[in-house]
Order: C-alpha cells, then structure tokens, then sequence
C-alpha cells in the first residue's frame, strides 16, 4: 500500500511538473500557445473591448449591455450620445444570460449605471454548448483581469464542467500581466468586422436579399431562469434598471413569456421598423453596419423613454 501511495504522489509531481514546464514554453512561444492551450482570436474583439474598458473604467457609464454576437454586432453605444448618455458593450459571441450573470457582477463592482440591458437572443435558450464558447472567449481573449474578473472566469469554466478550459483560466491569469490578448502578430484579422470602439464591431459582410425561414418553438431553461433573477438581484441591490432586450431576427422564433421576465422592462427588437428588412442583416438574425446604425438609433430613443419614468 505504501508503495502505492508513492506511485501515486511521484505521478501528480510529475503531471504538474509537465504542467509547468508546458505553460512556461508556451509563454514563450505564440505558436505553442495557439496549439497546445487556447486558440486566441480576433473575432469579436473581446481584446480590443477589453483594452478599452481598462482605459475607461474609472467613468461614468449609464448603460451596460450585456448579451450574445447580436449585442455586439447588433448595438453601437454611441446612439445613446446624443441624448446625454453613455454606454458600454460587454457582450460575447454565444454568451448566454448565465455567462451575462457573472459578466455583471464583476462590471457592478467598477461603475454604477442607471441601466442594465440584456439582450436574450432566444434561440440559444437551453444550448449549453455556447456556455463554453462565450466563457472560452472571456478566457483567452480578455485583458480584464485581477480578483474580480479572473474569479468570474474560473467560474463560468467551473460551471462549463470542461476541465481544460478551467486549466486555461490559471495559464492566462499568469501571462496576461505581461502578454496582452491580441498581441500576437500571427493571429488572423477579423476580416469582416472592424471596431468601433465601446464594445460595438461593425459587422462588412455583404447583406442578404432574402431568406427562408422555419419556425422554431423555444423555452429559457431552468437555469437561465435563476440566472435572470440573480441578475435582477444585483441590479436591485445597486437601483439599477434592468431591462430585457429580445434582438431583431429576420427568422423570430416562438416562445411563451418566461414567469421571471415578469415586472421587468421589456424592449421587443422585432418591433423596429427595419426588423423584417433583409438588407439589414447578413444571415437571419445578425445585422450589417448599416442595420446596427439604424437599430441602434431605434433602441437609443426606447431607452431614452425608461430614462425619463426614472431620471
């Protein structure tokens, strides 16, 4: 038995010392880095969103939107401008309300906005594979780090239950400090988009001219549902509004009124004029630049009306 247990303890030494040895030449080396922990990436720029909110945190910004690829390629905070407000884009490609939850309680801790809006793109309700994808993106892609955010990532890769993406989360809290995200000269450009700055990428794809469309019936989990008062929660506690946002799609899909959408603000995105016109989108439910222009423009004067029932 004794023999056993030092079998034992001489194989973990020597997992970790693999470990280490492994995070130190991928330190070192960007193509190690890509191949052997994360794929870093430019899509979406979570790394330029990030770098921005490390320069700014410190102002006063009266809405934070929160949500999935619809948000931030869909919303452009600086339509809030002209009515003397702020704003700022934490969203993430496929980030579920769960993923927005944690985002949220780590943004709360920095700024007090008046506003609150989370965008709930209905078809990913209940897919707990974009959980992973929007955490794996915050993970490797963010420059927001110390005890607030590199706790709200360890646990979003907690709740993915995927093990490696949690490893991921202890490699980028030890080399972000000196190695930025984006810093990587190889990393691939995304090509169709360009940041505008305040979390907003405009999307370049060309639009469509039309589309066929299937109806597909939808449900917010059990899960989302918590997640969704735990925000309301939060946002209680610090006399912030929330309001629920339901993104423009060319494609709607069905679904019954979740109970804990009840007596919160609901802005319905299918509701702006340009909602059902294709050459606003480049598939069924995200906007080109000049779609999100005008969307945005839209969402801005909705907003503006919750500004003023409580100024």
């Amino acid at each position: 038995m004794k023999t056993f247990f030092l079998r034992l303890l001489g194989f973990g030494a020597f997992t970790a010392l693999m470990w280490v040895v492994t995070f130190f030449a991928c330190s070192h080396s960007f193509s190690l880095e890509y191949h052997l922990i994360g794929e870093e990436t430019n899509w979406g720029y979570t790394n330029l969103r990030s770098n921005e909110w490390v320069a700014t945190s410190d102002t006063h910004t009266d809405a934070i939107f929160l949500g999935s690829s619809t948000c931030y390629s869909g919303i452009n905070p600086k339509a809030l401008e002209p009515y003397g407000l702020s704003g700022f884009n934490f969203c993430s490609s496929a980030q579920n309300v769960g993923n927005s939850n944690y985002i949220l309680k780590a943004v709360l801790d920095e700024v007090s906005p008046k506003f609150v809006i989370l965008d709930v793109y209905p078809l990913i309700w209940g897919a707990k594979e974009v959980r992973l994808e929007s955490t794996k993106d915050w993970v490797s892609n963010s420059n927001l780090r110390g005890n607030g955010w590199s706790k709200i990532y360890r646990q979003m890769a907690w709740e993915s239950q995927d093990l490696f993406t949690l490893v991921q989360t202890i490699y980028y809290d030890a080399i972000r400090p000196n190695r930025k995200a984006g810093s990587n000269p190889d990393l691939d450009a995304d090509v169709h988009g360009t940041y505008r700055g305040l979390g907003w990428v405009e999307r370049t794809f060309p639009p469509i001219d039309s589309i066929e469309c299937e109806t597909k019936r939808v449900e917010l989990s059990a899960y989302e549902a918590n997640a969704i008062k735990s925000i309301r929660q939060n946002c209680e506690k610090k006399g912030v509004k929330l309001i629920i946002l339901n993104p423009p799609q060319l494609c709607e899909e069905e679904f019954d009124m979740p109970a804990c959408f009840a007596g919160l603000s609901y802005i319905d995105g299918n509701q702006w004029p340009g909602a059902k016109t294709p050459q606003n989108y480049y598939d069924d439910h995200h906007l080109v630049g000049l779609g999100a222009r005008q969307y945005s423009d839209w969402l801005a004067s909705k907003i503006l009306e919750f500004h003023h029932a409580h100024p």
